[in-house]
């Protein structure tokens, strides 16, 4: 799997109880002998106004995604890949360029709720 990569998986939720097969953006494969994929959550509930870790991604065939959906940057989960139930699509190269942009902004943010 590849950074951009949408796959549908068994994401946690924040109770680490209960799980809900989702779409999710591939970031990375920790770079350990577990060898896990960290994603960040795709939701098809759109709000009218994004804040500035979001991205709307429109359905296409290039993410094989049914409906429009936001990516959530910082709704991030490290997933074992027996979670990974199938890889459905990608992003394309300018939402790819925005996913990271967006990732690196998250990661430089040096206090809770700095992002709009």
């Amino acid at each position: 799997m590849n950074t951009g990569d949408i796959v549908i998986v068994s994401f946690p939720f924040t109770n680490l109880v209960s799980y809900k097969a989702r779409p999710a953006v591939v970031i990375a494969e920790t770079p350990d002998e577990y060898k896990d994929t960290l994603v960040s959550l795709i939701t098809s509930v759109v709000p009218p106004r994004l804040n500035s870790l979001q991205i709307r991604l429109p359905y296409d065939k290039t993410n094989n995604l049914k409906v429009n959906s936001v990516i959530k940057v910082y709704r991030i989960a490290t997933i074992k890949n027996n979670k990974i139930i199938a890889v459905i699509g990608k992003l394309n190269e300018e939402q790819l360029k925005e996913f990271k942009d967006k990732f690196k902004s998250l990661v430089a943010i040096k206090e809770c709720n700095k992002y709009e």
